[in-house]
């Protein structure tokens, strides 16, 4: 599903806001999207990897690099420096601009731009928080008992990067719980599309279909 291959032609404040983004919709034509995240925003990071996404976190890098490097390993560039943002467009790099006020809002945002709903690739394991590493389930035979003494219940997973060792517990629980809340906020921005008017024949029928089931 891709949103962003469609023209959104508005005169609303919010609108323009979206319009802006035109050209970003454009880049993000990647099936399931990689990231590079800017220093700012390692909250973000941390919940995309857990989602399940590739997630680059940078820090004290400079911003052509963090663009160069998002140009060359082909991942959309998150970042709440409108200047960067700018010069990532004009270099032709896949890039999103975040207000950073509050992670529910602006992984919304990332998915949104990107034209489908956050859950839509959350069929993986969540990759490792700490350093973005795959992570695979293991047997609790080979675990440490002061692990198993408050998570002996729970299902365990191994970073194949880093070796730590994660449970779904009351953490996991809150992540997945927000994972549906981002859900809701991007359908209430579906729903705001009735702002505007939309040039559909750019979008492929299945999705316009989507779309449209969704707004129902």
């Amino acid at each position: 599903m891709s949103v962003g291959n469609g023209r959104i032609c508005c005169n609303s404040q919010t609108g323009h806001s979206l319009a802006k983004n035109a050209e970003a919709n454009r880049l993000l034509a990647k099936p399931e999207p990689a990231f590079i995240v800017d220093s700012m925003l390692g909250s973000v990071a941390r919940k995309l990897r857990f989602f399940g996404f590739d997630t680059w976190y940078t820090k004290n890098k400079p911003d052509i690099e963090i663009i160069l490097l998002g140009i060359k390993h082909n991942r959309v560039i998150l970042t709440c420096d409108k200047d960067m943002y700018k010069r990532a467009l004009k270099l032709r790099a896949k890039g999103t601009l975040l207000n950073g006020l509050g992670d529910l809002g602006d992984i919304a945002h990332v998915f949104f731009i990107y034209g489908t709903m956050l859950s839509t690739f959350m069929h993986g394991r969540p990759r490792c928080p700490a350093c973005n590493g795959r992570t695979v389930e293991v047997p609790k035979s080979g675990l440490k008992e002061e692990i198993l003494d408050f998570a002996a219940d729970h299902k365990f997973f191994r970073c194949c990067g880093c070796d730590k060792i994660y449970w779904e517990g009351s953490h996991y629980k809150s992540l997945k719980a927000l994972s549906k809340r981002i859900d809701g906020r991007i359908l209430e921005l579906l729903k705001e599309l009735s702002l505007y008017t939309v040039d559909y024949s750019a979008i492929p029928r299945l999705d316009f279909v989507s779309w449209r089931m969704h707004l129902a």
